[in-house]
């Protein structure tokens, strides 16, 4: 009996075969037409100085006002009535938070919308557009960001990298799986954009570590 053969790794794949796989994808679209707080986030990709695609994440800036404070995040943030769509509501916030200019060129592609967790209950959908930036250059933060961080997309892709984290303020202390990278940890809502990322490549990374509850 033949065995099935490991999926590709992520980094085994060219910015035109990621744009593929997410053209062949159909996002699911209901939760930001259902809710009257939307968010958008931008997945950015780069070749790194190794050749290799990397992710841009953003540390957001401890602030009491932020339900995510502190958190790892992609940038991004509320659509506004002024944007004149999600993509663009997604660009208009990474210019403002990090610097970085994108444009409409550069989406290769959407996942689907992002609503709920386990920690709290919120009437907001997350949108998540994935970006293909070839030349980035520097970032600038705002009063929102405390750092940004390029992580490779091998790093994200090996089921290896993840590890428990336990959010202090979490009153049942669950286990939550996430990728420590240097000191960012990548849990939560971004680590769930990022599994269905990994999915349309057949790379399933865990939602549940053994014997504990993950969001």
């Amino acid at each position: 009996m033949h065995s099935t053969p490991p999926p590709p790794p992520i980094d085994a794949y060219s910015v035109a075969e990621i744009q593929q796989r997410l053209a062949a994808f159909c996002p699911e679209t209901t939760p930001s037409a259902q809710v009257d707080r939307v968010a958008a986030v931008a997945m950015i990709l780069r070749h790194g100085t190794d050749g290799g695609l990397e992710a841009l994440f953003m540390k957001r800036a401890e602030r009491e006002e932020d339900p995510w404070s502190g958190h790892m995040a992609f940038p991004g943030g509320h659509v506004e009535t002024t944007d004149a769509s999600i993509e663009a509501a997604a660009r208009r916030e990474t210019l403002e938070e990090v610097g970085l200019e994108l444009t409409e060129e550069m989406v290769i592609g959407r996942l689907s919308d992002i609503s709920g967790g386990r920690l709290r209950t919120f009437e907001l959908a997350v949108c998540p557009i994935v970006y293909y930036c070839p030349a980035p250059g520097p970032l600038t933060h705002n009063y929102e960001v405390a750092a940004t961080v390029w992580v490779p997309l091998r790093y994200l892709g090996d089921v290896n990298n993840i590890e428990a984290y336990y959010y202090p303020p979490d009153p049942e202390q669950r286990a939550f799986s996430c990728f420590n990278h240097g000191p960012y940890t990548i849990w939560g809502l971004t680590y769930r954009i990022l599994t269905q990322f990994m999915g349309l490549f057949e790379i399933t990374l865990p939602t549940e570590l053994p014997l504990t509850d993950v969001e």
